[in-house]
């Protein structure tokens, strides 16, 4: 896709969005404001206010792409119009954006691994009319980095509900789907399978028969079989990771005998139990921990090495898309209270972070993709376009070279020959 395309596939999808306000006193149209809302984040903005103060920096090369017949929308305005849109058509508009400007094939996660789990907007909560904040479920494909679609939880539900309905919504086939222990439910079970899909689902106390179904497994698998017993068929996998300080091991069990698991029709093709071991000791102190932790795994070709591998990807949802919506993004500093506000900035904000990090290159993070639009708008269309952005890669000079301090280094004299 060339530099182009890409600005013009994100304004058309735009311009199908309904507006829903009035045409009394309407200076700004709907398309313009979220195409500014949509460069404006990808140039480090991180509320209305820097939207509005990217856009009029930039006003001669908005005015390339854009009428503005009334120049740069105020942050006032911003917030106006995302509390009147409502959500559905937002959450519409980022999935046909995202299916429009990357690359073929991601949509349908086929062989994929989708993560799913809920964040809090903080800067949501209103303390004064007595509302929490929201609360937005995501799935998250792992590999690519990108955000295929949101849900928010209902304030008199949970996540329970929501699931199932973002589920029905996305294209899952081929895909293998993680959700928390939250998820761990025979309906969210069901409908991972009618999406055609696999699930590895962790079990915890909110289960409480299969976990301890899952605890008399593994105690049969560590226990020694009797001469009139046939072995328990089981695979393992250990790998150790050393970073941070600690020593970490990790050993994943996987065994297909459902023998003391009670009623295992109750969960959709069910066939197969893991045991995840963690064992970590701290280098400095020399403390040492262990934790269990036991999954229900639906594909029955699937091995210890790729479940282990698919359990430790999961907190990608909170490292790659949580973490950085708090801390690069500032989604819990902006403080918006209106809720149709909120939840149209994080899908949009999930958006564009998907976008950087497609763009994210050699020597370059999704920070410094921002910082580099800010600074150059044009890399704004680089990024739609699904060009890659790298630092420039230098030699270092050595410095028998230059000497210490780049001042140079006199060259020796040679001596006079006798």
């Amino acid at each position: 896709m060339t530099q182009d395309e890409g600005w013009r596939e994100l304004y058309r999808h735009s311009l199908r969005v309904e507006d829903p306000r009035s045409d009394h006193g309407k200076r700004h149209k709907l398309s313009e404001v979220l195409f500014l809302t949509v460069v404006g984040l990808m140039a480090g903005a991180q509320n209305a206010e820097d939207l509005a103060y990217v856009g009029t920096m930039h006003l001669e090369w908005f005015r390339r792409f854009l009428l503005l017949e009334h120049g740069i929308p105020s942050h006032d305005t911003f917030l106006d119009v995302l509390a009147l849109v409502k959500p559905e058509a937002v959450e519409a508009l980022t999935r046909a954006w995202t299916a429009a400007l990357r690359l073929p094939g991601v949509m349908t996660s086929e062989g994929g691994h989708v993560a799913f789990d809920g964040q809090a907007l903080r800067g949501s909560l209103d303390r004064a009319k007595g509302s929490l904040a929201v609360q937005l479920v995501s799935a998250y494909l792992t590999g690519a980095g990108v955000t295929l679609g949101s849900k928010a939880v209902d304030r008199k539900s949970n996540e329970i509900i929501a699931i199932p309905d973002l589920i029905k919504s996305l294209d899952l086939r081929g895909a293998t789907v993680t959700i928390d222990a939250i998820g761990c439910q025979r309906e969210i079970a069901r409908e991972i399978r009618a999406a055609e899909a696999n699930y590895v689902l962790q079990v915890k106390e909110n289960q409480p028969t299969l976990l301890a179904n899952c605890k008399a497994t593994a105690a049969a698998l560590a226990r020694r079989c009797r001469p009139d017993e046939a072995p328990v068929l089981r695979e393992r996998h250990t790998e150790v990771d050393k970073g941070h300080g600690r020593l970490e091991t990790r050993t994943c069990i996987l065994t297909g005998d459902l023998s003391a698991v009670e009623r295992p029709g109750d969960w959709q093709d069910l066939a197969k139990i893991a045991i995840m071991l963690r064992e970590r000791e701290d280098l400095i102190s020399g403390r040492k921990s262990r934790e269990t932790s036991y999954f229900i795994v639906s594909n029955a070709a699937a091995s210890a090495a790729q479940v282990a591998e698919i359990i430790r990807n999961h907190w990608a949802i909170e490292n790659k898309l949580h973490h950085t919506m708090d801390v690069t993004w500032g989604s819990d500093a902006h403080c918006v209270r209106d809720r149709n506000a909120a939840e149209n900035f994080a899908r949009l904000r999930r958006f564009c972070d998907g976008l950087t990090k497609r763009s994210t290159g050699w020597g370059m993070s999704g920070r410094r993709v921002r910082m580099g639009i800010g600074w150059d708008p044009n890399n704004a269309l680089r990024v739609l376009a699904g060009e890659v952005l790298e630092k420039a890669r230098t030699r270092r000079p050595n410095r028998k070279d230059v000497g210490r301090f780049g001042m140079g280094v006199p060259k020796a004299k040679k001596p006079k020959p006798a």
